[in-house]
This record gives C-alpha cells, sequence and structure tokens, in this order.
C-alpha cells in the first residue's frame, strides 16, 4: 500500500515541463559490433526452428479430417504419413481423448477395420486419426 501511496505521489507531483531525450546509439558513442548481429541472427534462427510444432494434428479444420468411411478391408495395413511430426494413439476415436502411444512418419500399423468419424482403430488397441494414414 506504501508503494501504491508513493506512485500516486510521485504521478500527481510530476512536472509538466518535463520531457524524455531519446539518444540514438551513435549520439551515446556505442556502436554494436557485427558479431552480436550474428548471434542475435542465429538465436532468431533457433527459435524459429524450436517453433514448429512437434506432433502432427489432427483437427477438425483439416481439410482431410472428417472423413467417416474407408475403403480398407478388414485386417489391414496403413503406413503413418504426417507432416513429419509424430501422430499420437489415443484411448477413445476423439482428439480430447489421453494420448496411450506414439506412431511416426512410415511406420506401417495394422488396423482392425473399425473406423469412427475419421479415426482408425489399431489392431493392438487405440486410435489414430485416419486423415494421417496412406
Amino acid at each position: 500500500m506504501e508503494s501504491l501511496a508513493l506512485s500516486h505521489s510521485f504521478v500527481a507531483y510530476e512536472s509538466p515541463e518535463s520531457e524524455l531525450q531519446v539518444k540514438s546509439l551513435d549520439e551515446l558513442g556505442l556502436k554494436i559490433p557485427n558479431s552480436a548481429w550474428v548471434g542475435v541472427a542465429g538465436i532468431a534462427v533457433a527459435l524459429s526452428v524450436l517453433s514448429v510444432t512437434g506432433e502432427a494434428q489432427a483437427s477438425c479444420g483439416y481439410s482431410r479430417c472428417g472423413s467417416k468411411h474407408s475403403h480398407r478391408s478388414h485386417n489391414s495395413y496403413a503406413e503413418v504419413a504426417t507432416n513429419g511430426g509424430r501422430l499420437n494413439i489415443r484411448h477413445r476415436p476423439d482428439r480430447c481423448s489421453h494420448v496411450i502411444g506414439k506412431l511416426y512418419p512410415g511406420d506401417n500399423v495394422k488396423l482392425t477395420g473399425r473406423y469412427r468419424n475419421g479415426w482408425a482403430q489399431l489392431k493392438g488397441g487405440g486410435w489414430v486419426s485416419a486423415s494421417w494414414l496412406s
């Protein structure tokens, strides 16, 4: 409470004539070396790489999502074809269901032949988004 009263008194009695003086680095006699700019560029690249999603995201906004029927036969095989990320194996055919495993691009999986709202059931248990199978 004391700090609030103190900051209020600073604002209340501030001189209206005072203006902030912003000086450039050149006016201050400072120069940023080229090696510092290289470091900043390296950090920017690292942050852009780290911001890429590591898992395949299957949602109803995706254009291939929502296919409820498939022409695969019973106990067929499929290959995981994601955008480079991992594909979550879920307990139920719902993207809010908890993850019980992961598949990687190029993995071959055996399917039971059961499909529900764009999800395919795996022979060993669990469901994956059929959008990421080929």
